[in-house]
């Protein structure tokens, strides 16, 4: 093939990736990487060359900044940044990363669940102050066994989060649009539950409003779209069991985050935590930050050891299908936003 001419945008800087893309250059002598630097002139010259863009969330502003593109690779399991853009209604083909993060976040998810049934954040105040607690039998654990955890958005990740919590003796139901049968890229084979047989009932984002009360647990695994933004507000907040708990790990604003603060300070929820936000990072004063029996983390469910080397065997493939005229892997729906 001739020479193929790819682009790293800033949030994919070298000081992550050397390893790995040494490896891959090394393996394509036909590719040519260039990274965004320091010199402004030179960055824009080779994003103007570029063939292929690799970005998380850093877009290129318009068409004529990259007017050879015609392939963005995202480092993000969705591709809700591209709605809206210039990008939707281009030829520009664009492919995410997902598949890459079904075990490290239904890791988080069952570590999070298993941190609020067992008070491990009591424990830590408890400890940072020096003390034991005053009524241990207040922080007596809930058992998760029997419960019923409902997993809005059943993809690569989703299907990961329900099988570890099948595992612990939880009812699975699912909701989501999409056909049974998951025949997407994934990097950890023997995962998931790529033949939807784990959930009990599939529920159609229609019936959010049924689904919502027969659940303990929800885990929220929905890309973020026109269709899920703001999809859990108070009313929905509300039909939820009592003592319900809710985990979210894919994008901030599906869930409304003051109704959820009313909802854990009223009591009517046992916990959650939160992994994602309308604003990144929330401001200082949010009300995430003392609101009782909350746990949040920096965006952090996907970030494993090993993820840029499994990115990189990702693109490699999409490399050597691109370069044949073959149907690219992860291949995203623009106006869907996943």
């Amino acid at each position: 093939m001739a020479q193929l001419n790819i682009f790293l945008q800033r949030d994919v800087p070298p000081a992550l990736v050397g390893a790995e893309l040494a490896r891959f250059t090394a393996a394509h002598p036909k590719v040519a990487v260039s990274t965004a630097s320091g010199d402004a002139a030179a960055t824009a010259a080779a994003l103007r060359a570029a063939d292929v863009v690799v970005t998380d969330l850093q877009l290129p502003a318009s068409r004529d900044l990259c007017p050879n593109a015609r392939w963005i690779q995202l480092v993000s399991a969705g591709a809700n940044q591209v709605a809206g853009t210039w990008i939707e209604d281009s030829a520009v083909a664009v492919t995410t990363s997902s598949g890459l993060h079904g075990v490290p976040i239904a890791q988080f998810v069952t570590g999070g669940l298993l941190s609020l049934v067992h008070h491990f954040p009591a424990f830590g105040v408890a400890q940072a102050q020096r003390r034991w607690p005053a009524d241990r039998w207040a922080l007596r654990a809930e058992i998760l066994r029997g419960q019923t955890a409902g997993v809005i958005g059943y993809g690569s990740i989703g299907r990961e989060c329900a099988r570890q919590l099948h595992a612990l003796g939880l009812r699975i139901l699912a909701l989501d649009p999409a056909d049974q049968v998951d025949r997407g890229y994934t990097a950890w084979p023997g995962t998931g539950d790529p033949t939807g047989t784990l959930p009990e009932r599939w529920f159609q984002p229609t019936e959010l409003r049924a689904f919502l009360p027969q659940c303990d647990v929800v885990v929220v695994a929905a890309p973020y779209t026109r269709h899920t933004a703001g999809m859990i507000g108070a009313d929905e907040l509300a039909l939820l069991k009592p003592g319900a708990r809710i985990v979210i790990i894919s994008r901030g604003g599906i869930v409304q985050e003051l109704p959820l603060v009313a909802a854990l300070r009223e009591g009517r929820l046992a916990g959650a935590v939160v992994d994602c936000y309308v604003q990144e990072p929330p401001p200082s004063d949010h009300a995430f930050y003392e609101v009782p029996n909350l746990i949040m983390t920096p965006h952090m469910a996907g970030a494993y050891e090993g993820f840029w080397a499994a990115f990189f065997d990702l693109f490699a493939a999409n490399v050597h299908r691109f370069s044949k005229g073959e149907p690219l892997l992860n291949q995203a729906n623009k106006r869907l936003g996943y």
